[in-house]
């Protein structure tokens, strides 16, 4: 596969990457008002951390140049995406969630933005 098409599909990964995030954050904000009882975790916020997971490991497989990769920001994202998965597979289909579930996943989905824009995550 040429370089173009690798960057053509990056970009749709990014895009995905970018939806999954918005999904997350969605299924928190959307339910802040239960904040102090516990928020149930919606199905969204399952499918928007399966979709992160996803396309971030196929961004990080097609990578143009895998050796430029920052091995260390990207255990770290994946890390923090397996987390979020976990949790949100663990309390999917529960009515009384723990109140620090969702918080953290929108934390851990937080820092997840933040090691992308700061984390230098190309190693460039």
């Amino acid at each position: 596969m040429d370089k173009a098409s690798n960057e053509l599909l990056i970009n749709i990964f990014l895009v995905l990457h970018l939806l999954g995030i918005a999904v997350l954050l969605a299924g928190f904000f959307s339910n802040l008002k239960d904040l102090t009882k516990g928020i149930k975790v919606s199905a969204g916020v399952l499918h928007g951390s399966y979709l992160m997971l996803a396309t971030g490991l196929a961004m990080a497989g097609f990578a143009v140049d895998p050796t430029k990769l920052n091995a260390f920001v990207i255990s770290l994202k994946l890390i923090a995406l397996v987390f979020i998965f976990v949790i949100a597979f663990r309390y999917r289909k529960k009515d009384v969630t723990p109140v620090w579930a969702v918080p953290t996943i929108a934390l851990l989905t937080t820092i997840n933005i933040v090691l992308a824009i700061f984390g230098n995550v190309s190693g460039s």
